[in-house]
């Protein structure tokens, strides 16, 4: 390709930076090194530059305000990590936010910090607002990843309106279910080994919550370090507080240019102007001003960041007059009265002054916004009047000019938000205004729109489309439902958002914090007039999809989706009703009822090709396959779910999680439990994997989820390979407590306790644990194999031995109609107390019913058992015919543990005998 000299340049810099963002300032310099130009000649060299790179312009990236980047070209191949035979250990975690700005000033608090930490496990970083607390304590737990294995992780509580969220905030940083967060001794499992840095961020307006959670923690973990940020001390026992005071200033007395830079403040407030505008330069003209800039702001970094982004508009006098005006007002004459906990209002103050009255209104109305919104979105809370949006995008446009509202270009449409320090400010307006219950109506009447057009949404854009456009619905979705039940609030309008809520619980895995508020609003008594009938059922199936994951097969889930199906009855409802079916087909199917879950699965077939919704149809596919599987009739289910999965490869579907979770990965997982059981050894691993892969890809809780434990773990159970099991189930149970996932959480438990059970004989509390946490979600214990197993290997006088029995005297009733009843024949006669005759008549029965549902693995398992009784008796003749044809019938070389034992003691003993 043919460049200019200057495009060349430029491509030299940003193919140096590897990546890396190069701003604007440092490309001029750089560039045209000592030259005046404008921004405009640097864009021409740009835009020429992305011309000659053709196909490949968008290799070049532009940060919005701040600069360019250059991709790296990547094969797409490359960006797919491949799945060991075994799952990785995972690097240590980090949900600190990495830095986008470089910290100025702080190289000696931060070496404090890190060193405080080493010795103390309590610490508080204090100071007033905008102080940089929050930037300080990130930047430390980005230092100290290396020093905490067990993770770097972040709980965000300034967005929490209750106090009673924090304990479940705090639990979600640190994967831990709400469950255990409420128990001590189950909060130790959690802590106690791991070497954890928690930093609780904005924890002022709940301090009282935080300590006593953290109370909990630390004395639950000895190896936990909390750091915390607040405007105050939590006054907890043991708190070390480190006071964060404000970057340094110059003295008066120093006025050059070198001597003013020399201090951190003066260096923000000059990095931040030349971020606005590079005409501007420090010079010894106005060094002096700047010192003084810098003084009166007492150095507090976010006043400095606000004062210095008015310097392209007012210049250094101008932002110093101002300054000046506005602090005489607030210290009434007397500058040394001034207290520093207000010079950051003195700023915004100083702010909220130059806005026009229309801005002024707009601003403090938008704080009713509790995380980002879009133009369209300000228009319908802030605006005056409907048909006059463009006032709302001038005065948008005013607000960011003055630093009170910051923008996102990067999504489908842009973004305003506010920093949190200026949101309080401007709900203070607000309240001095008397809109606040005005405004918080229009918000929720906005919300209620929003969440409506995002259910809609939910069924033609794809995920990532979704995901993009309604983004920040699950904050303002919070906010709404925080206001309309509240004393002055709107409850019905509150059940119409929840009516509506589903994707979002469902999309962010918050499947419990959904289960409490829906069903605190309809059980509550804040409803005076009845419930339209549309907005209950929109709501009883919200309650159920997120019961379903959050609670598992509980009686309020089969309340929940059975009031669901009945209401979608009445008001005709199609979506509403495959919804119900397929969450009540799941319900049964965890009970143990899969006569029952198929109903569901048929019906929900026969409702999708009644209304022409191939979707539903190949998802109700899936589901009647499963429902077979579990009934013993695997050929039946596997095709079934083989034309699931073939529907989904020619037609993608457009929203993936509809149903709760990936439909294709979930039909993968099963289908591998059914190659095994058909003696398909090396399919069933290899389509496990698979499924594994596609769910690693999709980065989704729940369907992960699934991946892990009905497919990855359970063949890799079935196949008798616990390590393989104990390196997968960890995360199981890890992305389960994270998001609230309460019935993954307890399958992660009992995989987790089976593969201590296959080394040695496990401690009476970790079987009583496991079966108390099935139990307790009505969760079937011949759901799996993995209880059974459990209960069989348990010491002769152990109290499982009992349990077993009780399992058996149930079983009995099931016959052939359960897909492990000739596994568990099997292990009954290995307990069985009496002769050789009774065990072998329960091994028999087991062949036969395993030959019966075609379940050659079951068979293989049946009859080796058998050969061995029949051989101890010199019965060696009748032992190779029954465990010759099996081995016989299934492929040679696979990976089985059972197999292979099979075949080598048929050849050591049998063989020569023929």
């Amino acid at each position: 390709m043919e460049l200019g000299a200057r495009a060349f340049d430029l491509l030299r810099i940003l193919v140096e930076a590897r990546g890396k963002l190069v701003g604007k300032d440092e490309l001029i310099e750089r560039v045209w090194s000592g030259t005046a130009v404008e921004e405009n000649n640097l864009q021409a060299q740009i835009s020429a530059l992305r011309k000659a790179l053709g196909q490949d312009r968008e290799l070049i990236s532009t940060e919005f305000g701040r600069g360019y980047r250059l991709s790296p070209a990547t094969d797409a191949s490359e960006g797919l990590a491949p799945f060991p035979a075994d799952v990785p250990s995972r690097a240590v975690a980090c949900t600190v936010p990495n830095p986008i700005t470089r910290l100025i000033g702080r190289t000696t608090e931060l070496s404090e910090l890190e060193a405080l930490l080493g010795r103390t496990r309590l610490v508080t970083i204090v100071g007033p607002g905008g102080v940089g607390k929050t930037r300080l304590a990130n930047e430390v737990g980005q230092q100290l990843r290396t020093s905490f294995p067990g993770g770097v992780l972040l709980a965000e509580l300034g967005k929490l309106s209750d106090g009673e969220l924090v304990r479940s905030t705090i639990g979600a940083a640190l994967s831990i279910p709400a469950s255990a967060m409420q128990q001590l001794g189950r909060l130790r499992n959690f802590v106690a080994d791991r070497k954890i840095l928690l930093l609780i961020d904005n924890c002022e307006h709940v301090a009282d919550a935080a300590a006593n959670v953290l109370a909990d923690l630390l004395q639950a973990g000895a190896d936990l370090r909390v750091l915390g940020t607040a405007q105050e001390p939590l006054g907890m026992p043991g708190e070390h507080v480190y006071r964060l005071t404000p970057l340094a200033v110059p003295a008066r007395d120093v006025r050059g240019a070198d001597e003013v830079l020399v201090h951190a403040a003066v260096q923000l407030f000059v990095e931040r102007a030349r971020a606005r505008t590079r005409e501007f330069q420090l010079s010894d003209a106005n060094a002096g001003k700047v010192g003084e800039i810098c003084r009166r702001l007492d150095g507090i970094p976010l006043a400095l960041e606000l004062a210095a982004a008015r310097v392209a508009a007012l210049g250094v006098d101008g932002v110093l007059t101002g300054l000046d005006d506005r602090f005489k007002l607030l210290a009434a004459g007397r500058r040394t009265a001034l207290p520093r906990h207000r010079t950051l209002r003195g700023a915004v103050d100083w702010s909220y002054g130059l806005l026009s009255q229309d801005a002024q209104r707009s601003f403090q109305r938008l704080a009713a916004f509790p995380a980002e919104f879009t133009a369209e979105a300000a228009h319908e809370v802030a605006g005056e009047q409907p048909d006059e949006a463009w006032r709302t995008v001038d005065v948008l446009g005013e607000l960011e000019e003055k630093s009170l509202l910051f923008v996102d270009v990067a999504g489908w449409k842009p973004r305003f938000h506010m920093l949190e320090t200026i949101r309080f400010y401007a709900l203070e307006k607000l309240a001095e205004s008397g809109e606040v219950d005005q405004i918080a109506r229009r918000h929720a009447q906005f919300t209620a729109a929003m969440s409506r057009r995002a259910s809609a949404d939910w069924l033609v854009l794809p995920t990532e489309n979704w995901l993009n456009r309604h983004r920040s619905g699950l904050n303002d979705i919070r906010a709404a439902l925080d206001w309309t039940f509240s004393a002055p609030g709107d409850a019905h309008l509150g059940v119409a958002i929840l009516s509506h809520s589903a994707p979002f619980w469902i999309q962010h895995s918050q499947h419990d914090e959904g289960r409490c508020r829906i069903s605190r609003a309809l059980a509550g008594d804040t409803m005076r007039d009845p419930i339209p009938r549309g907005a209950e059922m929109g709501a009883q199936a919200a309650l159920g999809a997120c019961l379903t994951w959050a609670k598992g097969p509980v009686a309020e889930t089969r309340s929940a989706w059975t009031r669901a199906l009945d209401l979608a009855a009445d008001l005709s409802d199609a979506e509403v009703g495959l919804q119900a079916h397929y969450g009540l087909w799941l319900y049964n199917l965890r009970c143990g009822d899969y006569g029952g879950s198929l109903r569901h699965a048929q019906e929900m077939m026969d409702r999708a090709s009644q209304v022409s919704d191939g979707e539903a149809l190949a998802a109700g596919q899936r589901i009647a396959g499963v429902s077979k599987h579990f009934l013993g009739r695997h050929a039946e289910g596997r095709r079934l779910i083989e034309m699931s999965l073939g529907r989904y490869e020619r037609h993608p579907p457009i929203q993936r999680y509809r149903f709760g979770l990936d439909q294709h990965v979930a039909g993968l997982a099963f289908l591998s439990r059914i190659f095994w059981i058909e003696g398909q050894f090396g399919t069933a691993l290899d389509v496990a994997r698979r499924a594994l892969e596609e769910a690693r890809a999709l980065d989704h809780a729940c369907t992960l989820c699934c991946a892990l434990a009905e497919g990855w773990c359970m063949v890799h159970a079935l196949n008798g390979d616990e390590a393989a099991v104990e390196r997968a189930a960890p995360l199981l149970i890890e992305t389960a407590c994270r998001h609230g996932l309460g019935f993954w959480k307890v399958y992660g438990d009992l995989f987790m306790a089976w593969a201590a059970t296959a080394r040695s004989t496990p401690p009476e509390h970790r079987i009583h644990h496991v079966m108390s946490a099935a139990s307790g979600m009505d969760f079937d214990p011949l759901y799996s194999t993995l209880i059974t197993d459990i209960l069989r290997d348990a010491a002769g006088d152990h109290p499982a031995r009992e349990a077993f029995s009780r399992l058996a005297e149930r079983a009995d009733g099931c016959h052939e109609d359960h897909w492990a009843w000739p596994e568990f024949l099997r292990i009954r006669a290995q307990l069985a107390d009496g002769g050789t005759a009774s065990r072998e008549h329960e091994l028999r029965r087991a062949l036969e019913v395993a030959e019966h549902q075609g379940a050659s693995a079951f068979s293989l398992r049946a009859a080796f058992d058998l050969a061995k009784l029949l051989a101890r008796d010199d019965r060696t003749e009748e032992a190779r015919e029954i465990l010759g044809p099996v081995l016989d019938r299934l492929p040679s070389g696979v990976s089985s543990r059972h197999w292979r034992a099979a075949r080598c003691w048929y050849v050591q003993r049998l063989a020569d005998a023929s």
